[in-house]
């Protein structure tokens, strides 16, 4: 009784109050479909991992940590041996990549293989978990499963001004290894817990990150917010907790005991909660603020009168031309004065209106040349202009709490306007334990948290407080299975974001659970849910060391085909991004600055024509002026969903309007090609022609550090031979010599061993 006082009185304190009611009744009620039962109770997933004992091996001398002692006692079950460790070249490659999303230097290479030192490859991990570029590469993953972007998504796809500085406190808060418990709560509730500290503010937009469809027009205010819902829902339910909660929107789950009231009660932990974009300016940068866009306005003032100036005799033109035409209903409707329109008539003056719009298109079809080419100038200038815009004051885009919560209803099949019982509330029973009934009957107290000027219902702090406790059976469990997806390339549980019975079962459960419970509470006393401690203990292990090669003695063995057991490392290809920021890093193009605005990079006609507009489509994506920012880290890049570079696209880069726990890794034809053809690999081909020139003075010896810069390793003999005959076959091709060179370049960037982790 004393854990549940006190967690009745942590409730309480976040606008939540508790009463008992009959066990059996609770659950009846919370769960429609059936009763929740123990097959349901102890299904692996519901219930609170507890710290597995460590397993017993024979091969001892080949166990560095529990990790090691886990996967051998699942090898020597099935009579398989774990392959032998990978050469340091490969190691340091892969651990690289897999920390930082970076490739290694040629120098960091040989250090670590010249370092014979027992402790050589431990100094380099901590040394890659020190560095800035971690938090970079473990972000992207953290971004997919937030289904962060920086647009509404859908047809309209409105961009989100300064949605950026998400993604920067994301890769702040991984490089500060905060405590991942920490973490979560600032992203669910961080407004209630200090409401004045504007990166907390900045964090809410996790709530939100997800698409969101804006549409001009008549809305329906109540579908739209019950999208909204749908979306913070998906948020908690496939990033945090691993469950395909959304499935019970419009009906009982169907795999897994979570009830539609369960999914409603759920969703009212957000009943109260809306889009917030918070500012904090000190008042002097307000001042200066205003006075730069007053002089700006002052800039463009006269470009844009001169543009009315030279359209409006031809609009008018127009615009008359389609006023003779209309229907005399609509006719009358535009004449009347708008106090005496009836409502049908005011509907009708608004087609009318409409109907009346210029389109660009008919402006430009009836312009003379001579007026074309002075718009045309004149509008090249205004988006010249337009660029040198005063940057906005510092916007937190978050949520926020801005009324008493409001009833929730169930809703009949997921429709709005079919609301049925009130519900408030509550966690779903079935992750609840069995002895604690108080847990499913709190209810919001009838006074708000209030803070000065903040008034809260504080219902998102209980819920992260929840999903955070060391007793729930899914937080701790999911996140290290994501950790263990990205560095052994298939996670423990093959669904990330469904943990539920339609999912796949573990494949090491032991496992699984040791890990959740060292996570939470490590067994060395260090504070727990640190994310740097789980990534080092799993690059140590001599699980993760082992060669991915199959060409040893023993080749695949037929009793796991598919290295479930991991008797090898696994092969894995570089992700979109990282095969970007590897080009990048070879050609010695890559710019290392850390956060700040999104970038823009130049795009292909083809992807410009699929920008939807509704005006003239000559300045819908603002280049960066900078050139130099163009080969910043891919992260860095704006990340419009329906806009997607092509190298990013064919290689699989999710676009975001859901959860993506695991990528896809397709093969196809395409890819080759953009990799061999797109104007991007070219210029990055000529410039790492360049930096061999500028790093090795002799031409032949050029050969021998193409392949260190791209593949980590020295040429072999038969190598050298290949390029001298392919640099000479282009040339006989009537290639330049540089061109040749850059040839060479494009190749070995677009090897497997380049694409590739071993």
């Amino acid at each position: 009784m004393g854990k549940l006082l006190i967690l009745s009185l942590v409730l309480a304190g976040c606008g939540l109050a508790m009463q008992d009611a009959p066990q059996a009744q609770q659950e009846a009620f919370l769960y429609k479909g059936q009763p929740l039962t123990d097959e349901h109770r102890n299904y692996w997933a519901f219930r609170t991992p507890v710290r597995s004992a460590v397993p017993t091996v024979q091969q001892t001398e080949w166990i560095k940590n529990p990790i090691d002692a886990f996967i051998l006692a699942a090898l020597e079950k099935q009579g398989l041996q774990p392959s032998p460790a990978a050469d340091k070249n490969t190691l340091m490659r892969r651990v690289t990549f897999d920390l930082t999303g970076l490739p290694p230097t040629p120098r960091e290479i040989e250090a670590f293989v010249n370092d014979r030192a027992p402790d050589a490859y431990q100094k380099v991990v901590k040394r890659l978990l020190a560095s800035p570029r971690y938090g970079e590469r473990w972000a992207q993953h953290w971004l997919d499963v937030a289904r962060f972007g920086e647009t509404n998504g859908y047809e309209l796809d409105a961009e989100r001004d300064q949605a950026w500085r998400y993604r920067d406190y994301v890769i702040r808060s991984l490089n500060e290894d905060k405590p991942y418990d920490r973490f979560l709560l600032e992203q669910i509730a961080g407004d209630e817990l200090d409401p004045s500290n504007f990166d907390l503010r900045v964090a809410t937009y996790f709530v939100r990150a997800g698409p969101q469809h804006v549409v001009g027009g008549n809305q329906d205010e109540a579908v739209n917010r019950q999208e909204w819902l749908t979306e913070a829902m998906f948020g908690i339910g496939n990033a945090v907790m691993g469950l395909t909660v959304g499935c019970a929107r419009c009906h009982d789950h169907k795999f897994d005991p979570i009830s539609q009231a369960d999914y409603y009660r759920m969703q009212a932990f957000f009943a109260a909660t809306d889009n917030h974009d918070f500012k904090q300016p000190a008042a002097n940068e307000q001042k200066d603020y205003l006075t730069a866009m007053m002089a700006h306005k002052a800039k463009l003032k006269p470009i844009l009168d001169q543009l009315k100036e030279i359209e409006r005799p031809y609009e008018k033109q127009i615009e008359d031309g389609k006023r003779a035409k209309l229907e005399a209903r609509y006719a009358a409707a535009l004449n009347k004065p708008k106090e005496e329109r009836s409502k049908e008539e005011a509907e009708d003056a608004k087609l009318a209106e409409r109907m009346l719009d210029v389109k660009y298109e008919e402006l430009l079809a009836v312009l003379p040349a001579d007026v074309k080419a002075r718009r045309a100038a004149l509008r090249k200038e205004m988006h010249a202009l337009e660029l040198q815009t005063p940057a906005p004051l510092a916007t937190a885009l978050g949520v926020t709490d801005a009324k008493p919560a409001p009833a929730m209803h169930l809703l009949k099949g997921g429709d709005p306007h079919r609301p049925a019982q009130i519900v408030t509330p509550r966690f779903p029973a079935v992750l609840l334990p069995p002895d604690a009934p108080a847990l499913l009957w709190f209810t919001p107290v009838k006074a708000p948290l209030k803070s000065g000027e903040f008034v809260s219902t504080g219902r998102r702090t209980a819920l992260a407080r929840w999903l955070t406790g060391k007793d729930h059976p899914l937080t701790a469990r999911v996140m290290m299975n994501r950790l263990w997806q990205h560095h052994f390339g298939r996670g423990i549980v093959a669904t990330p974001n469904d943990f539920g019975k339609n999912g796949a079962r573990p494949s090491h459960p032991e496992l699984l659970d040791w890990l959740a419970t060292e996570f939470a509470e490590p067994s060395n006393g260090k504070p727990g849910w640190s994310l740097k401690q789980m990534h080092e203990l799993m690059v140590l292990s001599n699980t993760y060391q082992q060669t991915s090669d199959v060409a040893h003695e023993r080749a695949r063995p037929p009793q796991d085909l598919d290295n479930v057991l991991l008797w090898r490392m696994n092969r894995k290809r570089l992700e979109a991004e990282t095969t970007r920021d590897a080009v990048l890093s070879a050609a010695g193009t890559f710019t290392e600055k850390l956060y700040g605005p999104s970038v823009r990079v130049p795009l292909e006609p083809e992807v410009y024509d699929n920008i939807f507009t509704e005006g003239e489509p000559d300045n819908l994506w603002p280049v960066t002026p900078d050139v130099k920012q163009h080969s910043r880290r891919t992260i860095y890049l704006l990340y419009k969903r329906n806009v997607r570079l092509p190298l990013l696209a064919t290689y699989d880069a999710p676009d975001l309007m859901s959860s993506c726990g695991a990528r896809s890794v397709s093969i196809h034809s395409l890819q080759a090609l953009t990799l061999m053809n797109s104007e991007f690999m070219w210029e990055q081909a000529q410039a790492l022609h360049q930096r061999l020139i500028r790093d090795v003075k002799v031409e032949p010896w050029r050969v021998n550090w193409l392949y260190r810069l791209t593949l980590g390793r020295a040429a072999t003999w038969q190598e050298r031979q290949w390029t001298d005959a392919f640099l000479q076959e282009q040339q006989r091709l009537g290639r330049t010599k540089a061109e040749a060179w850059a040839d060479l370049c494009l190749a070995m960037m677009n090897l497997n061993e380049f694409l590739y982790l071993d």
